[in-house]
């Protein structure tokens, strides 16, 4: 995995565990908003980069699972695999 990609997972990683603090503290209500922040953006992505993920090799929905796990991260990695020539 290139570290874009563990960068993020760590990141959303990060957002949950914070979800587990105890109630009514800041790192909990820190984690909930991050999480939806992380959740409201990339699926903003999923639907922004559609027309792409749709012509790219490869299944949809294992794109858009990535897109919303990753955001612009796997889209870069869409992107560069089908400008590379097919060998």
């Amino acid at each position: 995995m290139q570290l874009g990609k563990v960068l993020v997972a760590v990141v959303w990683g990060l957002a949950f565990a914070f979800l587990f603090a105890p109630a009514g503290s800041s790192v909990a209500s820190f984690g909930r908003v991050l999480v939806g922040v992380l959740a409201v953006v990339h699926a903003a992505e999923c639907v922004l980069f559609l027309p792409t993920l749709r012509k790219a090799p490869g299944s949809l929905a294992g794109h858009l699972a990535q897109t919303f796990a990753f955001g612009v991260v796997h889209y870069q990695d869409v992107r560069r695999q089908m400008e590379r020539p097919p060998s």
